[in-house]
């Protein structure tokens, strides 16, 4: 069973690096500006990294990546920089996830994981920053 799973991550992780090339040589050929790809783990209830830079009008792709054998977890960035994402990443797999923020600003993401009667995954610490800057600005 453990080859199985070994294998089911391989294949996630194939299908994110090429989902991630397809978007840049597509953007690239369209003569846009290439997207942000940014890779994020998520994982005994925290992020990793826990801040994200990004600019706006800059699509960005982001590749999440559940570690955890067991948890599921999310990614859930409300009402911030124009943006509301709540995507859904099951324990040991890849999900992709692709936005352009509109509006600069430091905003908060989080897992809005809760099992019953026990602390939700934020509040065990499962959040991070999103930090969007004005495009151009560097």
């Amino acid at each position: 069973m453990p080859a199985a799973n070994s294998r089911k991550t391989v294949r996630d992780a194939l299908i994110v690096v090429a989902t991630l090339l397809l978007t840049t040589v597509t953007a690239v050929t369209r003569g846009q500006e290439s997207p942000q790809v940014i890779s994020l783990s998520l994982g005994d209830y925290h992020f990793t990294p826990d801040t994200l830079e990004v600019q706006t009008g800059r699509p960005v792709v982001l590749a999440l990546t559940n570690t955890d054998t067991l948890t599921p977890h999310n990614f859930t960035l409300q009402e911030a920089a124009g943006l509301d994402i709540d995507t859904d990443v099951s324990a040991g797999s890849t999900s992709t996830v692709e936005f352009t923020p509109v509006k600069p600003g430091t905003y908060t993401f989080f897992c809005n994981k809760k099992l019953l009667f026990m602390k939700s995954h934020r509040e065990r610490g499962m959040e991070g920053t999103l930090r969007v800057t004005p495009a151009g600005a560097d």
